[in-house]
C-alpha cells in the first residue's frame, strides 16, 4: 500500500504534544482519519486514532508490522516537517 495523500489539521487549541490531526490516504481506496502526529521521546511519531474501553485506549486501527508503521512514520512526518518550513 502506498500513501496517496496527507490532510493535516492544526488543533484548535495549544494541545501540548499534539502538533497536528492527519489523514492519511492509501492507494486513493482507504483513509485512516484523525491519526495524530505528536512529538515524542525521540521526536514526531504518528499516533493511530483509538477509542477508550474500560479507562484504556485501544487502537481502532494500526499497522501490523514495523516496516509498514515506519513506512507510514515517515511519510507522514516528512511531509509535515516540509508544511511547517
Amino acid at each position: 500500500m502506498k500513501i496517496t495523500n496527507l490532510k493535516f489539521r492544526v488543533p484548535k487549541q495549544n494541545a501540548g504534544n499534539l502538533k497536528s490531526y492527519v489523514d492519511i490516504t492509501f492507494n486513493d481506496c482507504l483513509v485512516i482519519h484523525n491519526a495524530k502526529v505528536v512529538e515524542g521521546k525521540n521526536g514526531l511519531i504518528v499516533s493511530m486514532p483509538a477509542t477508550k474501553i474500560n479507562k484504556k485506549f485501544v487502537d481502532i486501527v494500526h499497522p501490523i508490522t514495523a516496516e509498514f508503521r515506519k513506512y507510514i512514520t515517515d511519510e507522514v512526518v516528512t511531509k509535515y516537517t516540509e508544511l511547517k518550513k
